[in-house]
């Protein structure tokens, strides 16, 4: 099939495979017999599927689960399931729905081909608005407007708008899915006989669990890897959440583990990727050559957070084992150009005593400058002055923000780098704090308001170094105003009808305004997340807030330091880096702390205080880590530093490390030395 201003290819049968929030198995076939609806599917015996339905893909017609636990077929490699009379007006021609004949063959001609991005061949159509999810353009009639539309042209691999385009019935050719017509009659196994007509309707068939697909483990598992690597998955969710009850949730984030951290180079799928298609595109320059184990885990956030340990649902792929070798890769590769005017180029080669070149361009494709030299051991370290070859000093971030660069080895080989971003430097003469939490308070129980008070404890205590941002909610505040101290919060089996979605909205919008202001550089927050998210804000979402690289970044909350966030304030993990470090990259040190798992806040214990029944008991220990690291980096009393603080914390607690170990779960990505109001100043050297 092939895209063009002059006719794309329709088809009239509205009965197909989907490929939506998660990604469909591969092999999906479809047919139609009487009144039901055939899916078939390889399998393998102990796995478990998960089988939703859909009439239609508007934003408002929910998924209807059909079933979340059907067994492989033990004694073959191919699974059924039929979706009993859902056709209506079935011509049967003369068997009943219960014939054993009505069970096709996988050859039977009226199968088709599942819409996976798998079918490279396959055009797909999605909402230009981003809503809604992306189907086969085939799935639309002759005359159809898809100027509403962005179309996926699979000859180049790219979503365009769909201006313009229009759709024209056009002969299948042999590669293409048998797909009959709604008036046809093809005959199949069994003499089966389909009309669909205004019977259109969607289905989504994937594996319980997560499984990179049998197409990519192929490329990973057989040869050397090299340059960029496709790694396509499925994931499926039909885990018990704790309270006995199988749910499905909302799938929020993918993340790509190499050797038990997060691929620096861009190893997070958010919920802006999950229309089409599920898949990383892993550049291996970000490795080093050799042996690596790779897997891919995803979280779900739990559609009822009654249970307050249980919000999100987490899931791994089997580990896989590769092996990469690149003529020049970079795994030191520093991604900020440092704020005195400096950008560092690290990278390394196969080829030892050996010219090298870095070209770099802007973000016009414009030659700016040439580096030069020699390597004896295939190490290249390189330093830019940020004046380009007309002697002009680029770095206005507004104008210049970001470079691209090109390394070439005289053996010869090249090879293009990552970007490099240029953030703004306007340090302000005294970086100030914003604080947030969550109010899930008023459902947990916090021993003599100890939880709230060391909350209150942080904001006063780094008010000293900077002055705070936040804001609480005023005497006879309504809901139409944000508020960040408490962050509203909402669970499903206490629903408020005064917390609505525009309270929650107000919420998050007023913590991205406080975020945004260049004068905040010191973030901590409380509360819930994963991976990808705080309190529902993306990582993609806090990146177009914050343009400022951020000084300290401390987020309590589940897994905040296995994924993207620390991206979004331009502090780069995974690892550790020295004074040394920042000192010959111009880059102001900097420290993210977030935990490495989904951590205990509450002990599930119910309690009554002052007639007031409470969900769940905060242990003393989690307030009392917080005053304990407070006052352990507190520099009146000559602080510690970072790291030191945060284990000195955990281990003088009642009961150390919190409930659950939490407290040493704690991870640091960059400056793990950072004293409490070091290099906080607009004039500070390093």
């Amino acid at each position: 099939m092939k895209i063009n201003k002059t006719g794309v290819v329709g088809a009239g049968m509205l009965l197909f495979m989907n490929a939506s929030n998660t990604f469909a198995i591969e092999g999906l076939r479809i047919s139609v017999q009487c009144s039901n609806v055939v899916l078939s599917w390889p399998s393998t015996p102990g796995q478990n599927y998960i089988v939703q339905y859909c009439p239609t893909l508007g934003p408002s017609t929910p998924w209807v689960t059909l079933t979340s636990s059907l067994p492989a077929d033990p004694t073959t490699n191919i699974t059924f399931f039929v979706h009993s009379n859902i056709i209506q007006n079935p011509n049967c021609s003369g068997l009943g729905a219960d014939s054993p004949a009505a069970i096709p063959t996988v050859n039977s001609a009226l199968n088709m081909k599942a819409a996976t991005t798998t079918d490279s061949s396959m055009p797909m159509a999605r909402p230009a608005s981003g809503e809604g999810v992306a189907v086969p353009l085939m799935l639309y009639p002759p005359g159809f407007d898809l100027s509403g539309l962005e179309i996926f042209d699979p000859a180049t691999a790219e979503w365009v708008s769909g201006a313009g385009y229009t759709v024209n019935q056009t002969a299948l050719s042999a590669d293409q899915p048998e797909i009959p017509q709604p008036t046809d009659s093809g005959s199949g196994d069994g003499g089966t006989n389909s009309t669909v007509g205004s019977d259109p309707g969607f289905y989504l068939v994937v594996q319980d669990g997560l499984k990179i697909l049998d197409s990519s483990m192929s490329r990973l598992t057989n040869g050397v890897l090299s340059n960029s690597v496709k790694i396509v998955f499925e994931a499926g969710n039909a885990a018990n959440d704790g309270t006995g009850t199988n749910v499905l949730g909302n799938l929020d984030c993918a993340v790509l583990i190499v050797d038990g951290a997060t691929f620096p180079g861009d190893g997070v799928l958010g919920p802006l990727s999950e229309s089409f298609p599920w898949q990383f595109n892993m550049d291996t320059g970000y490795l080093e050559n050799g042996t690596h184990t790779l897997q891919v885990v995803v979280t779900w956030l739990n559609p009822d957070n009654s249970v307050g340990n249980n919000v999100n649902i987490t899931r791994s792929s089997d580990p896989v084992t590769i092996t990469v070798s690149n003529r020049i890769y970079y795994p030191n590769w520093e991604p900020e150009i440092g704020e005195i005017g400096i950008s560092a180029y690290f990278a390394e080669t196969t080829c030892t005593n050996t010219g090298w070149t870095i070209n770099i361009y802007d973000v016009g494709s414009n030659l700016v400058q040439t580096l030069t030299g020699y390597t004896t051991d295939g190490t290249i370290e390189a330093y830019w002055n940020m004046v380009d070859k007309n002697g002009v000093t680029r770095t206005n971030a507004d104008i210049d923000p970001s470079f691209s660069s090109i390394i070439t080895v005289s053996d010869p080989a090249s090879k293009p780098t990552p970007l490099k971003k240029q953030r703004k430097s306007n340090w302000p003469d005294h970086g100030a704090w914003t604080i947030a939490y969550q109010d899930f308070f008023k459902f947990e129980y916090s021993q003599n308001n100890y939880m709230l008070g060391s909350i209150y404890n942080y904001a006063n205590t780094v008010g000293q170094y900077g002055g705070y941002y936040l804001y609480y909610p005023q005497p006879g505040q309504t809901n139409d105003i944000g508020q960040t101290f408490p962050m509203r919060y909402q669970k499903t089996n206490h629903p408020d009808t005064n917390i609505t979605s525009q309270a929650l909205y107000l919420d998050k919008i007023l913590l991205e305004y406080f975020l945004s202001n260049s004068i905040s550089r010191n973030f901590f927050y409380d509360g819930h997340g994963d991976a990808h998210s705080i309190a529902g804000i993306s990582a993609l979402e806090l990146q177009y807030a914050v343009n400022q690289r951020y000084r300290f970044v401390m987020l309590d909350a589940c897994s905040t330091a296995n994924g993207d966030l620390d991206q979004s304030f331009g502090i780069h993990g995974p690892g550790q880096f020295a004074a040394i470090y920042y000192e010959n990259t111009g880059i102001r040190p900097a420290a993210f702390c977030g935990y490495n798992t989904d951590v205990i806040y509450n002990d599930g214990t119910r309690c009554t205080v002052n007639g007031v029944q409470y969900d769940d008991t905060i242990p003393s220990d989690v307030p009392f880590f917080i005053d304990n690291f407070l006052f352990y980096w507190d520099a009146n009393l000559e602080g510690q530093r970072l790291q030191d603080s945060i284990n000195n914390a955990a281990a003088n607690l009642p009961n150390p490390g919190g409930p659950g170990q939490r407290e040493y779960h704690w991870t640091i990505y960059g400056y793990n030395d950072l004293r409490i109001d070091e290099v906080n100043y607009g004039g500070s050297t390093w």
